[in-house]
């Protein structure tokens, strides 16, 4: 009998070290293959480490971090998330999850649903300073927080918090010069990305803001130079294709606009928002077909993704099949319920039904979640929500 019990003993053991070696032995596999740019790959094999060991931190990390660097913000959000919940002191993971929503513009929760207001998302800014405070990348998030509260003064000060502790960081005067943009200083804001790109000449960042500060002022020509230049230091820059597009869309060049978008598919399929800017471009020009082809195409990459069925909803509007454009917003709705573009845009469809009762109620709903523009509409309506 006991040499069953032992026979059982060295077997459980056995499986333990096998499970965990499996698992090292995928994150070396992953590691290796992101430095070979096999991006995919590495994907793949953290996913079967983090299956291996469900409740261990570091693939999810990894994972991040990876998803980070393809821009696809919200897969990252998703596993940094995950990796503080399985291990609430890992300080890298929050910096990292906080910069995710930054970067995707989700300041308030409303986009992933994971926080409340941007309230919440500078607590777990400070919780990633309180664990890492020497780091100076998460003195910069919450210097971008600060900035989207249009709280410039403690934006600045966190800023220059990072720059102290490393006073040659890109980010941290790339940080800075976003701010000073915001505030409305663009000389300040020209002479900080100036700075960066002094620090380091093949900055991405630098030039992409240089791009979209140009491109918001209409001055196109200037936005596209600075977005090419960046090109020639990384002709796989995403994000710098991405906007560049955008600078062509608006300067009214289409043709220019898709090779962009088309150029960031041909570098990765996966890539949802460029499946969506050129279903954008495609129902400006009217080809509605054309645009909802590439909007269920997101779709189909990824059926939670929430902006495609919102642009699917404005296509399918502009089109006039309103029964469709209905049907899309609710899925947005069912995936995002705290998103409040999306009954903005209900109470423009219904508006354009001249159903009044139920655009007051849409916009009374987007106005409780924040959005701006609704609770203009419902002043504007004497009314409150």
């Amino acid at each position: 009998m006991m040499k069953i019990k032992y026979a059982f003993l060295i077997t459980l053991l056995l499986s333990v070290c096998c499970s965990a070696f499996c698992q090292n032995s995928n994150i070396d596999k992953g590691l290796n293959a992101e430095k070979l740019g096999l991006q995919d790959r590495a994907l793949s094999y953290y996913q079967q480490a983090a299956a291996d060991a469900p409740d261990d931190a570091v693939p999810q990390l990894l994972i991040g971090k990876l998803q980070l660097k393809r821009h696809h913000y919200d897969e990252a959000a998703i596993a940094l998330r995950q990796a503080t919940t399985l291990n609430d002191t890992l300080g890298e993971a929050y910096e990292r999850l906080v910069f995710s929503y930054i970067e995707n513009g989700d300041f308030d929760g409303s986009r992933s649903g994971h926080f409340n207001g941007v309230d919440e998302l500078l607590q777990l800014a400070e919780r990633s300073i309180e664990l890492n405070p020497t780091s100076a990348s998460a003195y910069c998030n919450m210097a971008l927080i600060y900035n989207h509260k249009k709280n410039f003064t403690n934006a600045i000060n966190w800023a220059k918090k990072a720059l102290e502790i490393d006073p040659k960081l890109p980010r941290a005067t790339n940080t800075l010069g976003v701010i000073y943009y915001n505030r409305g200083n663009d000389n300040d804001a020209l002479a900080q990305f100036r700075k960066t790109l002094a620090n380091d000449p093949d900055n991405i960042d630098a030039y992409y803001n240089l791009g979209v500060m140009y491109t918001q002022r209409n001055n196109y020509e200037t936005a596209i130079t600075h977005l090419r230049k960046g090109l020639q230091r990384d002709n796989k820059s995403i994000k710098l294709y991405y906007y560049l597009g955008i600078a062509y869309a608006q300067r009214g060049d289409d043709k220019k606009a898709i090779q962009c978008y088309e150029a960031i598919i041909g570098l990765d399929s996966t890539y949802l928002p460029a499946y969506n800017r050129l279903g954008a471009v495609y129902g400006m020009k009217g080809n509605y077909d054309e645009a909802i082809a590439y909007h269920q195409k997101a779709s189909r990459i990824n059926p939670k993704d929430v902006d495609s069925y919102k642009c699917l909803g404005q296509v399918y509007t502009d089109k006039g099949d309103y029964v469709k454009a209905l049907r899309s917003y609710q899925k947005a709705v069912a995936i995002n319920d705290r998103d409040h573009e999306t009954y903005c845009l209900i109470a423009k469809l219904y508006a354009k039904q001249g159903n009044s009762a139920r655009e007051t109620a849409s916009y009374k709903k987007a106005a409780k979640l924040g959005n701006k523009e609704a609770q203009a509409w419902m002043v504007s309506h004497g009314m409150a929500w």
